[in-house]
């Protein structure tokens, strides 16, 4: 009986321990925020010999094939200046929180993303992030990411947990960010 309990007490502690714990990369000042705006960045290094020119070029080829996927509802290109090398999208897509037979929990994004050089490389800019939340419901929610994905919305008191409802949203962005960067890298 009481290695059992013994046993319980471990599991309980290890069960515990794992809620609070937030991984690094959703962590306290995950989100930055310049001039009082969510805006990601990455600069992705060009492979050595090749120019601003080549790198634009298959940054353009890569956003006309990545912004027609099913989960992509829209996309345009705001601006595309060959002369400077700076490409402006805007897109809106899916991001699904749970799915299964029963739950589709997903919201829609409303996104910028920037392209354009910078030294030793491309730079990449996610910024003017909004959200249309259970858009079925009585036409749903809408809000910013400064709204809803910082520091002071999406953690407890003591910033030692994310919360539930706003904590999906930041890990979702964070996660789509870092995977428009990763394949745009893949694609230079």
């Amino acid at each position: 009986m009481k290695k059992r309990l013994q046993l319980f007490v471990l599991a309980l502690a290890t069960t515990m321990a794992g809620f609070a714990q937030i991984d690094a990369r959703y962590g306290v000042g995950a989100v930055p925020v310049v001039n009082n705006r969510v805006t990601f960045e990455k600069t992705l290094s060009i492979p050595d010999g090749l120019n601003e020119k080549w790198a634009y070029a298959k940054a353009l080829k890569w956003v006309e094939n990545r912004f027609v996927v099913p989960t992509v509802l829209s996309s345009k290109i705001v601006e595309q200046d060959e002369t400077n090398y700076h490409l402006v999208i805007q897109a809106e897509e899916y991001l699904t929180f749970k799915r299964n037979w029963i739950v589709l929990d997903r919201t829609r994004i409303n996104y910028l993303l920037e392209i354009f050089p910078a030294e030793g490389g491309m730079k990449v800019r996610m910024t003017r992030i909004k959200y249309w939340y259970e858009e079925e419901r009585d036409g749903g929610q809408r809000f910013t990411a400064e709204e809803w994905i910082t520091d002071e919305q999406c953690f407890n008191a003591s910033k030692t947990r994310l919360l539930r409802a706003t904590g999906k949203f930041r890990i979702k962005t964070i996660d789509l960010f870092n995977q428009l960067t990763e394949e745009l890298k893949k694609s230079l």
